[in-house]
């Protein structure tokens, strides 16, 4: 994969051979205002363009800002993601041992157990929802800057054919690299951050009614904390990111003045 410098340089030079096309149709001998206003559209585009290009770093300074302004930290967060992993695992391994335990009984009694099965195909799917954050969220710290400066490379195409596309990169890497990292100080202000909540094994006394704890107590509050609540919060993210791309790539006229009427 390129560099973000890469992406950077053919954004510089998309903007000079977008300055050209317009200025190209300004001066055309042709009265024809569908094609004339193209002309003013492409040079404001290209100095825009040429502006992302030249505060790419103030926009990774921003980024930084923000997130020591939320107190966060992506070593802290991956710490986080790691021991919320971990002590998945765990529950999922004592819940295969009570199953594997019951259904070497008799079959009489095993059938009472059937739950269980249920109970682990959640536990599956809680555990793969939380490796998927760790996997975006390496991706998004590892890879930011780069989505960023290709965003900007697609914001400079001529005739704003990848404004949409890349105003969306740029947005989600500025939202997502400084919000992402915040996610357990949001559960945490609601009560439901998993590592200081009751998630644990079940206690000696728990293990006598262990089905009813299972499905009464520990799948629900794994469901809420773990799944649920982190899946809120990404839709959070994902309307401010949905907000910040409108305002990046504007609507019928960029979001600076640049325009040329």
């Amino acid at each position: 994969m390129f560099s973000p410098f890469f992406y950077l340089y053919v954004a510089m030079n998309l903007s000079v051979l977008t300055y050209t096309i317009g200025a190209m149709i300004m001066a055309l001998p042709i009265p024809i205002h569908g094609l004339k206003k193209w002309g003013p559209r492409l040079i404001g585009d290209s100095i825009y363009s040429a502006v992302l290009v030249n505060v790419y770093g103030g926009i990774l300074y921003l980024i930084q800002e923000i997130s020591q302004a939320l107190g966060v930290s992506w070593a802290n967060f991956g710490t986080w993601i790691e021991t919320v992993i971990s002590e998945e695992i765990s529950i999922y391994t004592f819940v295969r041992a009570f199953s594997g335990l019951f259904s070497s009984l008799d079959p009489a009694i095993a059938i009472f157990f059937a739950p269980l099965s249920y109970v682990i195909s959640i536990l599956t799917g809680i555990i793969t929802a939380t490796e998927t954050f760790l996997v975006l969220a390496f991706i998004i710290n590892n890879y930011y800057g780069l989505f960023i400066a290709l965003g900007i490379g697609l914001m400079s195409i001529p005739f704003r054919v990848g404004r949409g596309i890349g105003a969306s990169l740029i947005s989600f890497s500025i939202v997502f690299e400084a919000g992402l990292p915040y996610l357990p100080n949001f559960l945490q202000g609601l009560g439901m951050n998993p590592l200081d909540i009751e998630l644990g094994m079940p206690t000696s006394a728990q293990l006598n009614n262990a089905l009813t704890y299972m499905t009464t107590i520990l799948i629900p509050t794994a469901m809420t904390s773990l799944l649920i609540m982190p899946l809120v919060y990404l839709g959070i993210l994902s309307g401010l990111s949905m907000g910040l791309s409108y305002a990046i790539g504007g609507s019928q006229k960029l979001p600076i003045p640049v325009e040329i009427f």
